[in-house]
């Protein structure tokens, strides 16, 4: 029997939720690396002057635990 886990993430700008991926095993390396991940904006708007900016792809990373299933 394995336990079962979906991780659901909001992209920067969306609105919606969507489901990534299902892991087997642990999922707290994934979501440490999701959350590591930035997106590069040249010549930002946020601030003016500023020519990069980097903000986090993922605004939202949520686990589900589906359980164990044989």
């Amino acid at each position: 029997m394995t336990a079962r886990y979906s991780i659901w993430v909001r992209e920067y700008g969306a609105d919606h939720d969507v489901e990534l991926m299902q892991v087997n095993s642990n999922p707290q390396a994934v979501v440490q690396g999701l959350q590591a991940k930035t997106l590069t904006i040249r010549r930002s708007i946020f601030e003016p002057g500023k020519r990069v900016s980097k903000i986090p792809k993922y605004t939202y990373v949520r686990v589900v635990d589906h359980g164990m299933q044989s």
